[in-house]
Order: C-alpha cells, then structure tokens, then sequence
C-alpha cells in the first residue's frame, strides 16, 4: 500500500536464484486473483462428494418444509433460528428427546443470518436433490473469497511479493475447509466475502476519495452482518484502519486528520452495526442458556472468562502446526492453551521489531487480534479463523519477505535472525508444505465424521415397532445424535420414536448400577459435559446445576448424585414410569459405529461400557467400513501434527 513506506517496493534486484525470480514473478502476477481462487476450488473439491452433513439435515427438513417445530417468525429464512427461547416449545422438544433432559426450558440458540439462509433456499428451489451442486455453490463462494482476499493484500501492501504470498498462505489455510465443505457453514464465507468487500470500499473511499465507496462500504458490511455475525470482526480492522492507515490530509497541509477526525469518518459502519445490533436484540436473537455459545451482552463475565481461555487458543493453529478442531480430542485444553502460549511468543520474537517500523504490519495486528472477540463467544474451532487468518497472514508474508530480502527493516543482528529464520522456515512449511494436502483431505473430513451418525440413524428407523417405543441412549455419540434420528426420519417419512432418552455420552466410559425394577445409576468419570460440545445445552455458569436436584420429563426423572466441578453430573440416578424391561423401552447403546441393543443389568448388579474409540471400531469390523478408514485417517493426521 503506498501508505507503508517499507512494504511494498519488490523492484530492488538482489541476484535471487532462478526458482526465487520464478516465484516473485508469480505472486505479483496481474492476474494472481484468478490463478488463487482456482487453486482455493482445487484444494476444497473432495466437497463436491461428502453429501449432506449433521446440521444440514435440520436445515434441509426446514427448507422442505417439514416437521412440526417451526423455525422461527420468518420462515425458511429463520432456518439458522434453532431454538428462540420459547419455553412451551422447548418444553415440547425437550418431552420428544429432541431436547435432552437437561435443557433448560429458556435456552435459546438463534442466528440471524437472512442472506445465507436466502442463497440456501435458492439451492432447494433450484437443485434440491442434488447435493453435490450445493456443495459446487459453496466452493464458488470460496473462490471469490480468495479472490477478494487478493485484491484485499495488494490493496493494502501493493502488488508485492508480500501481497502475493500472503494472499497464498491465506487461499490455501486448511482452517477454511468446512467452512468451503460443510452447507451448514456456508455462512462464514459469505460474511467474510462481503466483510473484505467492505474493507476494500473504505480504502478506495478514504485514500483515493471515490465517492461511490462511501455508500458501498455500509452496504457491504449490511450485506456481511446479514450473511452471518462473525462479520462484527470487519469493525476490528476498520478500527486498525483509521488507527493506523487513514491517512486523509487535513486541509491545507499534508499531515494527517486528527485521529477523533479519522474515527469520525466510521460514522456510516457505525450506524449499520448499530442497527443490526438493535434489531437482532428487538427481534429475540441471540444465546442463552448454551454453555457452547455465549453472549457477551446479557453473560459479560462468563465471556471474560472465556475470552481469556479462547483467545490464545483461537491464535493457536495460525502461528502453528496444531489444529483446533483436536481440542478435547487428541489435545487436552489446558494443554493446548500452554502450548498457544508458547508459540505466541516465538511468534512476537519476530514480529516486534516489524510492527515498531511498520504502520501496515500495526494495522495487520490489531486487525487479527480485535477480530478473536466475536468469535471468542463460541468454543474455539478451526472454522471460525477466516477473519483472524486476514491479519495473520499479512504480519507472516511481511516477516518472511524482509526476512529474506535482508532489507534493513528487521534486525541484522546473527542472534536474531538465526532463530527467526528457525521460526519462518517453520511457519513457511506449515503454510505451503502442510496446509494445502491437509486442506484437501479435511475438506473431505465431513463425511467420515457425520456419515456414521446418520447411517446408525437411518438404521434405528428401519424398525417397524419404533413408532411405540421411547429410545433409551445409554451413551450417545454426539450431542445432537436424537435430533439427527427426528430430522432424518421426518425428511424419509419413517416412523418416529414416541420419545428419546439420552442417559450419558460416549466419549467418556460408563457405568450402570441397577438399584431395582424401575432404577439405574449412571456413574460418568470427568462428567456429562465432557467434551467440546458436551455443554451444547446447558451453561453452567447461566444454569448452575445441583447434587440432589431433580429433572422431569414424561416416564422418566433424573436426580444428580455427584457433580464434576468444571463438567457437570458426574453420578445420576433414572428412574423410570415402567420396569426397564418393558417393551415399551428400547435400549440402546453406541458401539462399534452404530446404534446396538443394550441390556440392562439384574438388580443390584453393574454394567461398565468403555470410552468410544475410533480404532476399536475399526478392529471390530464397522458396518461402513470406508468410513472408518476415513475417519481413522483423519485421526493419524491430526495426531501426527500434534506430535511435530
């Protein structure tokens, strides 16, 4: 950007190697944005064969216009609305097991995201039998994200190398994978497309006073906020923007506005968050009672409280090789947080001496830091880096090109540069070696993992006596598993279950104590709420649960005997309105990759089932067995990135 006076001249020849003249070439091509947002489509294209996935089914019942629970007081465009708060409704949903048993009876989960749930209903009214073209619709968006991306880097750095190697590390990030595979994710990338549009306005608006800008900027980011509310994350470079590249003279003289004068000029973004910002609260969206998500207005300390655990974490899989989507999986999240620490600093070890000289490198920084609050409202996953990735990947292709050009701008000092180019080398390989054929196999990651889900469901359904039966999971496997079997069954048109029981989960062990006819114990070591979307339903801090405290729903009461402190019912008692044998119960238990009949013990005799493996599956001859392969596959890869 010709406002940075150290970031962007590439013109200085240095008797660069062959394969060096080759790349500069390369990433300052006229038409590097096309040649990206096809390679971004290349490495996303196992999308086009993963089908429909885990929310999508709720989604498509919804644009089918399916089921009994309505989504929301717009219709398809509310299909993003999952839970508005409605106590009789939830009450409803919690007595059919769509709900478990520990919802509480005002939790609310809904998103207002108009403009994809509009582009989602055009994909039903135009294809929708046919996933694949859906998936084809996502990846376009994709491409046009790279694209933008692109023109964001060399609007900002100018047509430099930096610009051009920011602008690859940024198309072929794997954290962009599901938000390019999975239709339920589509939102993401249309936030972001719209939020870099918006960026690009207000640039060509302040810097070269084209006035059109000025009215396409709010636009876009109305268009962004509408798309998805990850777009909040444009303020956080706007904010960078008038901090530190806003340089608009004031009249008469070459010295910039006074920077009240530069966060004045915001006013009309200003406006449209505050719009949508009152709308969305007059309207009822918004969380509560999700431990998974968290409000930051009506739950400001549980958000501090998170924000300080997620932040580091949400850094993590930038400024290393560790993806977030192993957190409480493969990683441990204290672990993860020490190790987010630890390349925290090494990456501030390099970074430093570039943001003392470089204002474009401040605004990158500030950008990729302020970015981690909107996002920082929901457990840290890989899907939710793309705005944060922008920043990320501007500071990281600065580092590396003055690094390598040797240029004056970073220290000169051996001491220095020989452990920073140990840290480049690092991050480069990750960036260009690692990323990209990770990129293409966890784009297909969705199938594998949801595939499974749904085929046990489909199974349970095949059974003609369900309709009279109410399931009981003794350990289910994913924490939307009873709403996955209703939306399934609804779009099949098969019989449903009378209700669904979920007694405890499957990634931990269990043990089932028959206390007599009608009662068991559940014993659950670590907690119900195990797991990275165990506190899905139910906030701890917003809903405090109690030992002794009881729970009702039609034929069955639950009473906690015994609470983990961080995840919740570590011992329950069940008793039922009907002997456990009776056949109006249907017991089931996860094991092997499917749904299996569960027998519950004599009295005063115990049960113990062991933790879900994936490579116990594997052994023990799972009923899709190419599933497991993939599934298995995806394990060893993210294991072997944790080990590097």
């Amino acid at each position: 950007m010709g406002c940075s006076s150290i970031s962007v001249s590439d013109e200085k020849k240095t008797g660069s190697p062959r394969f060096l003249n080759m790349l500069r070439r390369g990433l300052t091509h006229p038409r590097l944005a096309l040649h990206l947002s096809l390679v971004a489509v290349i490495f996303t294209l196992p999308a086009l064969w993963i089908g429909f996935q885990v929310d999508d089914y709720g989604h498509r019942m919804i644009m089918l216009g399916l089921g009994k629970l309505h989504p929301g007081p717009f219709g398809f465009l509310d299909v993003y609305s999952v839970l508005q708060g409605d106590q009789q409704l939830n009450d409803l949903a919690r007595d059919m097991g769509i709900l478990p048993w520990w919802a509480p009876s005002d939790i609310r989960i809904s998103f207002l995201r108009p403009l994809s749930a509009l582009l989602m209903w055009m994909d039903y009214k135009l294809w929708p039998d046919w996933p694949s073209l859906m998936h084809l619709h996502s990846l376009i968006w994709y491409g046009a994200l790279a694209a933008v991306a692109t023109a964001l880097y060399r609007r900002y750095m100018g047509v430099t190398v930096a610009a051009g190697l920011a602008a690859l590390f940024y198309a072929v990030d794997h954290s962009h994978a599901l938000p390019a595979a999975w239709l339920a994710n589509r939102y993401a990338l249309l936030s972001t497309f719209f939020g870099i549009l918006c960026l690009l306005s207000y640039d060509k608006w302040r810097r070269d006073g084209q006035k059109r800008h000025g009215i396409l900027c709010p636009a876009y980011l109305a268009l962004a906020l509408l798309a998805g509310e990850m777009a909040a994350a444009v303020g956080a470079y706007l904010f960078a923007y008038a901090l530190f590249l806003d340089r608009q003279p004031t009249a008469g003289t070459t010295n910039p506005l006074p920077l009240s004068q530069r966060l004045w000029a915001l006013w009309p973004c200003a406006v449209v968050f505050l719009s949508w910002g009152l709308a969305y609260r007059y309207l009822g969206y918004g969380t509560h009672g999700s431990g998974f998500y968290i409000d930051p207005l009506s739950a400001p300390a549980a958000f501090a409280h998170a924000l300080m655990a997620r932040a580091p974490m949400l850094l993590l899989e930038l400024w290393s090789h560790i993806p977030l989507d192993v957190l409480g999986v493969l990683i441990t999240e204290r672990e993860a947080f020490f190790r987010a620490v630890i390349h925290i600093l090494l990456a501030a070890f390099i970074l430093i001496p570039l943001i003392r000289k470089d204002r474009v490198a401040r605004f990158w920084l500030t950008g990729m830091v302020l970015s981690i609050l909107p996002v920082a409202a929901t457990y840290p996953m890989s899907r939710l880096l793309l705005f944060i990735g922008i920043g990320a990947m501007g500071l990281m292709a600065q580092c590396v090109t003055h690094l390598v050009r040797n240029d004056g701008v970073l220290p000169a000092s051996r001491l220095w540069r020989i452990p920073a180019f140990i840290i480049i080398i690092f991050l480069v390989v990750v960036r260009l070696g690692l990323s990209p054929p990770v990129m293409l196999y966890s784009t297909y990651s969705m199938k594998p993992f949801g595939s499974p889900y749904a085929a046990a469901a489909g199974h349970i359904l095949d059974q003609p006596e369900i309709a009279k039966q109410e399931l009981i999971i003794i350990n289910s496997p994913f924490e939307i598993s009873p709403l996955l079997v209703w939306a399934i069954g609804t779009i099949e048109g098969k019989a449903l279950p009378a209700a669904m029981r979920v007694l405890s989960s499957a990634h931990t062990s269990v043990e089932i104590y028959r206390i007599d006819e009608n009662t068991i114990r559940v014993r659950i070591p670590g907690g119900l709420f195990h797991g990275f979307c165990g506190r899905l339903f139910r906030s701890l801090d917003e809903d405090p649960m109690d030992v002794q405290q009881e729970f009702h729903v039609t034929g069955m009461t639950a009473r906690i005997t015994a609470m983990d402190k961080d995840n919740g019912p570590e011992e329950i008692i069940y008793r039922f309105s009907v002997p456990l044998e009776d056949k109006s119960l249907k017991w089931l238990q996860w094991k092997d990759c499917s749904y299996q009949a569960f027998l519950p013990p004599p009295a005063g005799k115990s049960v113990f089932l062991p933790a879900f493996n994936p490579k116990d599956v594997f052994r023990n001859n799972c009923p899709d067995k190419s599933l497991v392969e993939d599934f298995i596959g995806k394990v060893l890869i993210e294991r072997v990135l944790i080990m590097l």
